[in-house]
């Protein structure tokens, strides 16, 4: 027989780790991916606007003309709205990733504070664009079954993503490249990052982006427009 200790222990395992499973579709849905019949994927990019890396990353993507969608931080929209307007004047899509980023304990959130996390951010990326934000990206794609109920409540559906370099953290970025490579597949959604971590070189997001979308073109793929 199972002991008592045993039981809990088995069951808090059970509530945590769908919380912390990147784009884990156990409390609602997470869309991952996309229909299409050629080499097409769709670009996000998280965590911005950042005035050392966001006005290089958008001069690459007017030079490859290609669109992404920016998924920014609330507050980083409030302090930068100027950026966020670029995007946006320039055919790119604003939508939410919440207020503040809590990365580390976002999974964990009570509906009060989802709520305020996605609302936060929501009325941020309204200020800067004049337009409301259609969907939301939980940080590191984490998010328990209140955040689902928050996003729901705001219509906001879950976006994921199918092939990421892990560039959120301290990288290499031809390993990035490597990684989004290996792992892209027609209808996929690109994950990358347009933060500032330490030690990195203004523009350096920028250089990163021109040799992946470099790589993937040579591929055979292209980018499709926000969906």
């Amino acid at each position: 027989m199972i002991s008592r200790r045993l039981f809990w222990a088995w069951l808090g395992w059970m509530a945590v780790v769908p919380c912390v499973w990147r784009n884990c579709r156990w409390f609602g849905p997470v869309r991952r991916g996309f229909a299409t019949s050629g080499r097409e994927l769709w670009l996000t990019i998280d965590d911005g606007p950042d005035p050392r890396q966001t006005p290089a990353v958008l001069d690459v993507l007017r030079k490859c003309g290609v669109r992404a969608t920016f998924f920014v931080i609330g507050r980083n929209a409030r302090v930068h709205p100027g950026l966020c307007r670029r995007m946006v004047n320039e055919g790119h899509s604003v939508q939410n990733h919440t207020e503040s980023h809590a990365a580390g304990t976002f999974w964990a959130a009570m509906p009060s504070r989802a709520g305020r996390e996605i609302q936060g951010c929501s009325e941020a990326v309204f200020e800067a664009t004049g337009s409301h934000p259609r969907q939301f990206r939980a940080p590191v794609g984490m998010a328990n079954p209140f955040v689902h109920l928050a996003a729901a409540e705001a219509g906001l559906p879950l976006i994921g993503w199918s092939a990421s370099g892990h560039d959120g953290i301290a990288h290499d970025p031809a390993r990035v490249i490597e990684k989004i490579r290996r792992a892209v597949r027609p209808g996929g959604i690109v994950l990358l990052h347009e933060s500032h971590l330490q030690g990195m070189s203004g523009g350096e997001r920028a250089c990163t982006l021109l040799k992946l979308l470099n790589t993937l073109a040579a591929d055979g793929y292209s980018f499709c427009n926000d969906l």
